[in-house]
């Protein structure tokens, strides 16, 4: 069912957005604060050159704008307040810790519903089946804007009521997209170190991705439990692959700062402990300290 979305903010992720709702023949209305970017959706849908007559030609409204200070002050708009009352904003932009609380506490007094989202691709995704934005808010909200939700992301989901869940879930997303990519790219340069091309390393990623699936499940359940022992390969194992990664890259010229890092971090669970457990048992040294 067609439902009424207005996009604040068109910059390469805000466009998309915009594209993918148009696309699901959804009634769109977008707004940019540049006129460049507003002007190239002209007769694909509603354009606003005011951000207080965008929110007031929709029930949901998505703000995708570069930060929460961004947001903070297209709300402080003139007409923006009164245009949202009523209404539901979804915001998309990256938090701190406690942003999307302090800003859900300011939109509940105001009469606004916040669906706090994180995006957790690029914008080439959005629209996808497999492409995964993170909600957090109320669960009756979720499910009512759920199937207009699902047209940026097929594979979307709430992850917590709290305001602040989906930014945890960030943040995990994040580390995981640098951490990966850092891997990568050390991977290329071994492979140019050793005359190969990298294209050959990184033909084998679908491969690769396989079993990092498989052990995100396995780690999964043994994080769950706080039971680290397992059956596949023990962190004294892991940790001399990791030297391994480091002497090889001395000896080849490639940076070792990445292996040691990896060294220096799953060491010191050694250390705790942790050896002949598996590699999930890392987290304990990730983790605050107790108290």
């Amino acid at each position: 069912m067609a439902a009424t979305v207005s996009v604040l903010g068109l910059g390469n992720m805000g466009a998309a957005l915009a594209d993918a709702l148009i696309g699901a023949g959804h009634a769109v209305t977008v707004w940019n604060r540049g006129a460049e970017r507003r002007a190239a959706f002209a007769g694909r849908c509603a354009v606003q050159d005011a951000p207080a007559a965008a929110c007031a030609a929709s029930d949901l409204v998505i703000a995708c704008l570069a930060d929460y200070a961004a947001t903070d002050a297209v709300l402080a708009a003139p007409g923006v307040a009164a245009a949202l009352r009523g209404r539901t904003l979804v915001q998309l932009a990256t938090a701190g810790p406690g942003e999307a609380q302090a800003l859900a506490e300011r939109l509940a007094a105001a009469g606004v519903a916040l669906l706090d989202g994180k995006i957790l691709t690029y914008p080439a995704r959005i629209g996808d089946a497999q492409t995964m934005l993170a909600y957090a808010g109320e669960r009756a909200l979720w499910e009512r804007h759920r199937p207009v939700l699902l047209a940026l992301g097929g594979a979307s989901a709430l992850v917590a009521e709290e305001p602040g869940g989906a930014t945890a879930v960030d943040l995990a997303w994040l580390s995981f997209l640098y951490g990966s990519t850092l891997g990568l790219l050390q991977g290329a340069a071994f492979c140019e170190a050793g005359g190969v091309d990298p294209a050959a390393a990184f033909a084998a990623v679908p491969s690769w991705l396989v079993e990092i699936a498989a052990e995100a499940e396995y780690a999964r359940g043994l994080i769950a439990r706080r039971d680290y022992r397992g059956d596949q390969a023990s962190l004294d194992v892991h940790v001399a692959a990791m030297e391994h990664i480091v002497g090889s890259a001395n000896a080849s010229g490639v940076s070792d700062a990445f292996p040691r890092l990896l060294v220096d971090l799953f060491s010191q669970a050694v250390a705790r402990g942790h050896g002949a457990e598996e590699i999930a048992a890392g987290i304990e040294v990730l983790r605050p300290p107790a108290g």
